[in-house]
C-alpha cells in the first residue's frame, strides 16, 4: 500500500520520535535525500500530555488483510514519550520504544519470554527529509461535516493528491501528538509544515484510499486521555541498559 502525504508524516514523525532504524525499514533507493544524525536541537516540551491507543485496519480490494489490525499504543509526558506497537497473534519478546526528548537518549525496551528486561540505549535522532520539488500541491479542503468522537466535535478534512484520498474527522479542541512528532522530521521542503499547519487539531478518525482504487487504511483513535499517564511506565527499574554507539547515515 502507497502511503498517503499525512499518513506518510505522520508515520515518518512515529519513527523519528521512536527512534526505529529507519535505514533497515526503508525500501531499496528510498534513502537519497533523507539523514539521520544526533539531535542536538534545543529542547521542546510536548504539547500533548497524556496517552491513546491507534488502532490501523488495512484492506486490499475490500478485504482485510492478515496483518490486520496493527494497534499502537502511545503515552506522553512534557518530556518523554513511550510507543508499543502491536501485532495479531503476536508472540515473542514484547518491545517498547521510549524517548528522552530532554536528556537526548532513546530506548529500546525488551521483555523476553522469561520475564529479561533488557534497555538498548542510543543518542536521540534528528531525521531529515527532502522532498522532491516538482511534486504537486495536494488538495486540501475542510468541509462544514462534523461528527461527535469520544464527546469531541470532529471536522472532516479531505486531502486529494495524485496518490489518493486522506478523509479525517479532526477534533480541533485537542492537542495532537502528531504536532509534537514533526518538531523531530526537519524537511528541506518548508512547505511541508505549512501543509501540516492547516491540519490542526486530532484527528480522531482518517482513511486512506489509495489512487489504485485496491488499497485503503482505517484508523481509529481510541481511548484517548489527556492527563499525565503514570511515570512508572518510563522507568528503567528492573532493565540492563546496553549503550550503543552512535551512528548516522544518509545525505
Amino acid at each position: 500500500m502507497r502511503t498517503p502525504l499525512l499518513s506518510l508524516a505522520l508515520v515518518a514523525s512515529l519513527l523519528a520520535t521512536a527512534q526505529i532504524n529507519l535505514g533497515s525499514m526503508m525500501p531499496k533507493g528510498s534513502g537519497a535525500g533523507m539523514s539521520v544524525e544526533d539531535d542536538n536541537d534545543p529542547f521542546v516540551p510536548n504539547s500533548f500530555v497524556g496517552s491513546f491507543r491507534m488502532e490501523s485496519h488495512m484492506y486490499k480490494n475490500d478485504v482485510e488483510e492478515k496483518n490486520s489490525p496493527v494497534t499502537m499504543r502511545y503515552w506522553s509526558t512534557a518530556e518523554q514519550t513511550l510507543i508499543k506497537t502491536e501485532l495479531p497473534d503476536q508472540k515473542g519478546d514484547e518491545m517498547r520504544m521510549l524517548t528522552d526528548l530532554k536528556g537526548k537518549w532513546q530506548y529500546m525496551l525488551l521483555t523476553d519470554t522469561k520475564g529479561k528486561k533488557t534497555a538498548i540505549k542510543s543518542k536521540k535522532k534528528k531525521v531529515t527529509v527532502k522532498e522532491d520539488p516538482a511534486r504537486v500541491e495536494p488538495k486540501v479542503t475542510m468541509t462544514d461535516e462534523t461528527k461527535v468522537i469520544e464527546g469531541h466535535t470532529c471536522q472532516q478534512i479531505i486531502v486529494e493528491s495524485e496518490k489518493g484520498t486522506w478523509i479525517g474527522w479532526v477534533a480541533k479542541d485537542m492537542p495532537a501528538p502528531f504536532t509534537d512528532m514533526s518538531r523531530n522530521v526537519k524537511t528541506g521542503d518548508p512547505g511541508l509544515t505549512q501543509r501540516m499547519a492547516q491540519i490542526q487539531g486530532f484527528p480522531l478518525e482518517f482513511q486512506w484510499v489509495d489512487a489504485n482504487g485496491k488499497d485503503r487504511m482505517v484508523c481509529y483513535m481510541l481511548d484517548v486521555q489527556l492527563t499525565p499517564p503514570t511515570e512508572s511506565l518510563f522507568s528503567l527499574d528492573g532493565y540492563e541498559v546496553t549503550e550503543m554507539p552512535s551512528m548516522s547515515f544518509g545525505q
